[in-house]
């Protein structure tokens, strides 16, 4: 009987499995087709609906028709051009296994046929990042993944590299018992049908009743032989239902003693791990002096022995245990007592997937999806409110707890402050438990303060000032409020009658945020305050004359620093035309005084927290100066609206010339001298203050680079005033950037100067490497773990930055890699101090040097400075 008939006994089969078949479960998404509409693929059968209904972002788009060499579903895509992070919400199942693809196909849509890159992430954590080969070829991405809540979220993550995309979502549940892993989700690596004649064709839904796409283009060797039945082989009791005509072909050696073998390279992560799952059935009807027996190898040893396919029946064989990266080659080789070869029908690779990111409390999510809804709120609210911390919704703060936190996140600030709202104090917000800060002021809030804000146990902090509300205040908030355990705001609601005027809340001198919304307090005026305190407390140990001194200094303090309107700051800024950065704090901009050009941040007031750190940055740049600091130009205080003036680093931040995609690769000596600049700084806040500064979040985008790329240290809103230096510590709350924190302060809350030594090094780390600090594509690697695993193998060129071609002194690198580990020791005690860093990184810098008979009169000035270092490596430098 011929192929084609053959192909033709397939079709009518198909024909009745179609009629059979539903596509209940199913959920196809095409993206970008108008609202409502759907449609019938004409060689799947699968229906497509819109994806408006899923996501409320992105621009609908049409691939160009001379490149729609695609079936239907590729024709059109959404692209996210505002936004870093937009995600479609779908509902599923909790509990059930699903099979998550999506698919991108650029089809230069846009005329620019310039491909772009970006990220893809499930829920809170990375997927995988999209890059394309070229315009006409199409990315597919799939996952096996069982969600715990009854929906998900797939998000398009802006990386600054082309504007994100997709063109289809696709899920399809399939059997609980089937894919089983241990731990994580399943990522496909490959899936083959490898007994097929025709390399150019694959198999999908109706084929395949869970919509597995099946690629024939596995080996076109020819020592392997095709084996092929006429009939259907039964898959009714394999619950993996592999296509029938997927498993009436099978792959055998044309030599019967040579294998069968699967391989593939390794990954780029040498922790991964994977799950394959290899599908046998018998095509051939043995004779009775025939046999067909074979055994199954990994990298030459036993996997599993004397496997025997059943005629006209599947089975799959799979390991229970993800077993490691690296090469790895399966063998299939025959029995001794076989007659015949062995056979492969298909095979499928999985690399074991960790989501290690939690998502938040599902109370807390239903409760701001609720309070979304009833005030029609038009901020990007898109995905997990909290996770991951780099994307969580505008306006919120949530209990961080750690980087890879494994218990449920909680909201814990609410600011909806200026965004119109109207009607009632909505119920909702009594839903999120652990709420400590609400900020509602400047709508138009209607109704009375319901009595439920006084139930929420945590609540520290309401602001509901400048808005409409009616009646008489809860007893009982007024009751905290008079027992110190609530900030409460309610100051130009005309109509609300029963509460302490505004003036009278001043007793209460815990509530600075309170003092500047009302009053409009000069921030320096706070400074002022806080230096006093520090003064009085001097003053009980060492005399009135003490306290009189801080007072005076500050005073001469103030005389240099500028205060800026509101209305100054808008045109100084041309109505913040300009952003440079985000952050916990606020939005920085770009402005100009006078053709000078400055970086202004703005305080969002958010949080108390937020207030406390812009009041701590205020308080240590009117007490520091020093050429590897930001300089502090000025303030602005205009009511609600606070900020901070610095001069402007036009070079940007570190990171962003460490990353690979910066057009601008630094040299060796040139990373040597921000390395020597940054340490500087933070030997200055070290020992040249008194009493020392602890910095506490020390990181790659906290250093700065002005024209010159001279480094400066930044963002001193997280920094802690130290008693003393002597190798003592004082117990305080986390506080830190995940990868760059010291493990030994974050277990034991234990601070000193040795914290900022060990985010120092990993900044070091980071200049040597250029890799990020917790690497995506290594499944989170930290750097520290990688840098000491290829210390083993004393190949200094594997650490280095591939980008810098070898074009450095291998001992100057040397030196900088073991300042660098010493920095981040586990052992608080063998970190250096900076001093010593700052000697040993000079000394990396001239062996560089001496490389270039130029710098002769450099190394010996350098020289100087390091004798004169190691002479007075431990006395104080004077304040500046």
């Amino acid at each position: 009987m011929s192929w084609i008939f053959m192909q033709f006994l397939f079709a009518l089969n198909l024909m009745l499995l179609v009629h059979a078949m539903d596509q209940s479960g199913f959920i196809s998404i095409d993206c970008g087709i108008p609202e409502n509409s759907s449609y019938t693929e004409s060689k799947t059968g699968i229906k497509y609906i819109s994806d408006a209904r899923f996501i409320d972002t992105g621009e609908r788009k049409l691939v160009l028709p001379n490149q729609r060499n695609y079936t239907q579903p590729y024709w059109s895509l959404r692209r996210f051009p505002e936004g870093t992070r937009n995600c479609y919400k779908i509902n599923v199942t909790s509990g059930m296994r699903y099979l998550i693809r999506a698919c991108f196909f650029y089809g230069n849509y846009d005329g620019y046929n310039k491909l772009p890159e970006f990220e893809l992430h499930l829920g809170a954590n990375w997927w995988d990042t999209v890059k394309f080969k070229d315009a006409a070829t199409d990315k597919k991405k799939e996952l096996i993944y069982t969600p715990l809540r009854n929906n998900i979220h797939v998000c398009l993550v802006n990386i600054g590299s082309g504007i994100p995309f997709i063109s289809t979502i696709e899920l399809r549940p399939l059997p609980n018992e089937t894919y089983q892993t241990q731990m994580g989700s399943l990522e496909l690596v490959s899936r083959y049908d490898i007994g097929q004649i025709d390399t150019r064709r694959g198999y999908r839904y109706p084929y395949d009743p869970f919509d597995r796409i099946w690629s024939s283009s596995y080996n076109s060797s020819d020592d392997w032989a095709r084996l092929r039945t006429l009939s259907p082989v039964n898959f009714s009791e394999n619950s993996y239902q592999l296509p029938s005509i997927v498993m009436s072909t099978a792959a055998t050696p044309r030599d019967v003693y040579d294998p069968l073998n699967i391989h593939w390279l390794p990954s780029y992560d040498s922790n991964a791990q994977y799950h394959i799952y290899m599908h046998f059935a018998e095509v051939e009807k043995l004779q009775p002096n025939q046999s067909r027996q074979f055994n199954i190898t990994r990298n030459g040893k036993l996997f599993l022995g004397l496997v025997t396919p059943s005629y006209w029946s599947t089975a799959t064989i799979c390991n229970s245990e993800a077993f490691g990266g690296g090469q790895n080659t399966f063998s299939i080789l025959k029995a001794e007592n076989s007659s015949l070869p062995p056979i492969l029908n298909a095979f499928e690779i999985y690399k074991v997937k960790e989501f290690l990111y939690s998502d938040t409390n599902q109370e807390d999510i239903d409760a701001i999806t609720n309070i979304k809804e009833t005030y029609k709120i038009r901020k990007n609210w898109q995905g997990d409110p909290c996770s991951p911390q780099a994307y969580s919704w505008e306006g919120l703060n949530c209990s961080y707890q750690s980087y890879h936190a494994y218990e449920p996140l909680s909201i814990i600030t609410l600011n909806l402050s200026s965004n119109g709202l109207t009607g009632e104090i909505a119920p909702s917000i009594s839903d999120l438990a652990k709420i400590k800060t609400l900020d509602l002021s400047n709508n138009n809030l209607t109704g009375t303060i319901p009595t439920f804000l006084s139930q929420l146990p945590d609540l520290n902090f309401i602001n509901l000032e400048k808005n409409k509300l009616t009646g008489s205040v809860p007893v009982e908030l007024i009751e905290r409020r008079n027992d110190g355990l609530l900030s409460l705001s309610l100051c130009q609601n005309l109509n609300l009658s029963g509460y302490v005027p505004c003036k009278l809340k001043k007793k209460h001198n815990f509530l600075i945020l309170e003092l500047v919304s009302i009053f409009g307090t000069s921030i320096l005026l706070l400074t002022v305050a806080a230096i006093c305190f520090w003064g009085l407390k001097r003053k009980r140990q060492h005399g009135d004359v003490t306290a009189a001194k801080a007072t005076i200094q500050l005073g001469s303090l103030e005389s240099t620093k500028r205060k800026f309107t509101y209305s100054e700051i808008l045109k100084i800024t041309n109505n913040f035309e300009r952003t440079l950065g985000k952050g916990g704090f606020g939005t920085v901009y770009h402005g100009c005084i006078d053709k000078t050009q400055v970086a202004i941040k703005m305080l969002s007031l958010s949080a108390v927290q937020g207030f406390q750190q812009f009041h701590a940055e205020v308080d240590l740049l009117m007490r520091v100066h020093h050429k590897n600091l930001t300089s502090f130009v000025g303030y602005c205080n205009d009511k609600t609206r606070v900020g901070l003036v610095y001069e402007y680093m036009c070079n940007g931040n570190l990171q962003e010339h460490l990353s690979d995609v910066s057009s601008n690769i630094l040299a060796w000596e040139d990373r040597l001298r921000i390395a020597i600049d940054a340490a500087q700084g933070l030997e200055y806040l070290h020992y040249g203050c008194k009493p020392p500064i602890i910095h506490r979040d020390i990181k790659s985008t906290n250093i700065l680079l002005n024209e010159n790329f001279q480094a400066k240290l930044a963002d001193f809103g997280l920094s802690k005033i130290f008693p003393t230096n002597d190798g003592s510590h004082v117990s305080t709350l986390v506080a830190g950037t995940p990868g760059y924190l010291d493990p030994e302060y974050y277990l034991s809350n234990r601070l000193n100067e040795k914290s900022d030594v060990y985010s120092f090094g990993i900044v070091l780390l980071e200049i040597i490497t250029s890799r990020p600090v917790l690497s995506k594509l290594t499944e989170r690697i930290h750097i520290s773990q990688w840098v000491g695993f290829m210390l083993e193998k004393g190949d200094i060129y594997s650490i280095v930055d591939s980008r810098l071609k070898e074009n450095f002194n291998v001992n100057s690198v040397w030196k900088a890699v073991e300042i660098a580990m010493a920095c981040v020791s586990p052992n608080v005690i063998k970190r250096p101090i900076m001093s010593q860093v700052v000697v040993e990184l000079k000394e990396s810098l001239v062996t560089e040097l001496a490389q270039t008979k130029q710098e002769y009169e450099t190394e010996s000035r350098i020289s100087i400075e390091i004798m004169s270092s190691n002479s007075l490596a431990m006395l104080s430098p004077s304040i500046r």
